[in-house]
């Protein structure tokens, strides 16, 4: 079975628009919620999905070049335009995003496609234990964050914290160990440490 590389993701980037159009995407469907321009929520399933974008289908109205915000699960807020108005329930989101955060967002996918296309297994699935002590938390450009272990697993780690969460996808270094940000909790966020791409 061919894997999805982040590579591959991050080559259709760099495409022009028509070019993309042309890129085979990634079949993956997950549940979406969102906001339009006019401030109504909604709900709506991925078709498929690369790091420049999605397609979803969705049972409400959305115009061309409209501005969206999207809470997609696991891998967090995104915001988009609606860059083509495919069916009367189907539309392509062009993420409106930095380069950076495509990034991230590129390893999350490569990640989170692969896991569930080869049935690999997600920490919450591995045995946990219930954690005690407090560790300090850095991402970013030096954001360090002080937190409370909440659980451990022989894969990672969840915490507990008052400061401001990394976001999913986020390179995290707890104590002498890096993983990613893959989730958050209530209060925190979980951080797996098979998930690391090199920078």
């Amino acid at each position: 079975m061919q894997l999805t590389d982040a590579q591959t993701i991050r080559q259709h980037l760099a495409r022009k628009p028509a070019e993309r159009r042309m890129h085979r995407r990634v079949d993956w469907s997950v549940r979406v919620r969102g906001l339009s321009s006019d401030g109504m929520e909604f709900e709506a399933t991925t078709v498929d999905v690369c790091a420049g974008g999605l397609r979803i289908s969705l049972a409400r109205p959305l115009q061309l070049g409209e501005h969206v915000v999207l809470y997609i699960d696991e891998i967090g807020r995104v915001e988009g335009r609606v860059a083509r108005v495919l069916t009367d329930f189907g539309y392509a989101i062009a993420f409106t995003i930095p380069a950076r955060k495509r990034d991230k967002i590129a390893d999350q996918l490569t990640w989170l496609i692969n896991r569930d296309r080869l049935g690999l297994s997600d920490e919450r699935e591995v045995e946990r234990r219930p954690g005690r002590g407090q560790v300090i938390a850095t991402y970013g450009a030096g954001v360090s964050i002080a937190c409370a272990i909440s659980d451990v697993s022989l894969f990672g780690v969840a915490l507990k914290t008052t400061g401001p969460r990394p976001l999913i996808g986020e390179r995290v270094t707890v104590g002498e160990r890096t993983g990613a940000c893959i989730r958050y909790i209530d209060g925190g966020f979980a951080v797996d440490f098979r998930t690391v791409t090199a920078e």
